[in-house]
């Protein structure tokens, strides 16, 4: 990697998306989390950058287990007190915002710049690079749901997702100095058009379906570079000067096409180009692979000759008939393999699952077990099996004695009234 600087500009090593702690298929991702971020020092040590962004969700919890913070502490530790390069940390939708603000004003002292919470009041943090004349000012802006910003910000209604941001921007843009460079960094959705489905990954969809909210690119043109967090697939919104970093690894099989990698932004320092971009890929221990193809030829003595076997798998089969517990077979060459699936499966009408559901609605059990082997691509075991109908019987009782509680309690109340 060339990475030429002129003695005036301000190279940003733009991030985000970590999700420490992360469970893929309740397989812990600790292991390749900590590679991925030997990784990134790696690439910081040779970019040298001004400073580093990390665009929320550094945590995949609001309460990260012990492993993620050390893991974090770890990285965060060799940024700033060995490599001395300033690291500005926001809050995303999956981190614990407040808890990211404990302790901020002394870290800062040392160049860590945590802004969890979005405080309405907040200044920029200005960092001067090497040779710079003036410093650029970072505007930062957390995480946020329209019903949070009403409270914070005590506007007289509850804006919509564009409203809000609109709000936002208004209220920076007059306190921006217009002769220094301004980069906005924040941890939402934004976007240059209404968004399709090629437009969000699964990291999206689960959080927004219920009506999608975004905020439109447009509202951030006073800004030299926004530096977002929240969509896992690198990618520029409208134009290199509005941009998302993406995840730190693959947290989908939506995201096998995906290249994972952090932004080099070097900024101009007269303000009239755009920013130049350089995307840095970051290493994988393991890669997240999709493979499709019958049971035997998936399993057969030529698999096991592939390389990176120990991927993190889907496997999808094309068998016509259903093979007895397949997902045993698939482990004994692809030791990671985490999800299977029948491809004739994922082409049944909607309408037929539907009919199914509503068949049973009044047997949980049963869709229970279809459920369990249309995820797991296997019956339900025997034993889970008991366990689970124990548990439905229980909660049957316990419904049929609340409800039995509540007609004795009519019945009385009308004798009551008599």
């Amino acid at each position: 990697m060339g990475f030429s600087l002129s003695e005036d500009e301000m190279k940003i090593l733009h991030t985000g998306d970590w999700h420490i702690g992360r469970v893929l298929d309740q397989h812990p991702l600790i292991d390749d989390q900590r590679y991925a971020l030997q990784g990134f020092l790696t690439i910081v040590h040779e970019v040298k950058p001004d400073v580093i962004l990390i665009a929320g969700d550094l945590y995949d919890r609001a309460i990260p287990p012990r492993e993620a913070l050390e893991l974090v502490d770890e990285t965060l530790t060799h940024l700033i007190l060995d490599d001395h390069i300033p690291v500005i940390v926001i809050g995303g939708n999956h981190d614990g915002r407040s808890r990211l603000d404990y302790g901020s004003a002394i870290l800062a002292r040392k160049g860590l710049y945590f802004r969890g919470a979005y405080d309405p009041e907040a200044g920029p943090i200005e960092i001067t690079g090497q040779g710079d004349s003036v410093p650029t000012a970072f505007w930062a802006v957390p995480f946020i749901k329209p019903v949070e910003y009403h409270t914070a910000a005590e506007t007289e209604s509850i804006p919509d997702y564009n409203g809000m941001y609109a709000d936002i921007v208004a209220h920076i843009r007059p306190k921006m100095n217009l002769d220094q460079p301004n980069v906005l960094i924040s941890h939402g959705l934004i976007l240059s058009a209404p968004p399709t489905a090629d437009t969000l990954d699964d990291s999206v969809r689960p959080i927004e379906i219920g009506g999608i909210a975004y905020a439109s690119s447009h509202l951030f043109s006073d800004f030299d570079y926004v530096a977002l967090g929240h969509l896992h697939r690198p990618q520029k919104v409208g134009s290199n000067r509005i941009r998302y970093a993406g995840s730190l690894l693959k947290y989908s099989f939506s995201e096998v096409n995906q290249k994972k990698s952090a932004a080099v932004v070097t900024l101009d320092p007269n303000r009239q180009a755009l920013p130049e971009i350089e995307l840095v890929p970051i290493p994988a221990k393991r890669d997240l692979r999709i493979i499709s193809g019958p049971f035997d030829d998936l399993t057969g003595l030529a698999a096991y000759t592939q390389e990176n076997r120990d991927d993190y798998i889907k496997a999808v089969l094309t068998d016509k008939i259903r093979v007895t517990n397949p997902m045993d077979g698939l482990r004994e060459v692809y030791p990671n393999v985490l999800e299977m699936t029948y491809a004739h499966s994922q082409t049944v009408d909607g309408t037929d699952k539907q009919r199914r559901i509503k068949e049973h609605l009044n047997d949980p059990m049963t869709l229970f077990s279809d459920f369990y082997e249309t995820i797991r691509g296997e019956v339900l075991p025997e034993e889970e099996a008991a366990l689970a109908k124990s548990l439905f019987e229980a909660a049957h009782a316990e419904s049929g004695e609340t409800q039995h509680a509540a007609e004795a309690a009519e019945e009385g109340a009308s004798h009551a009234s008599h």
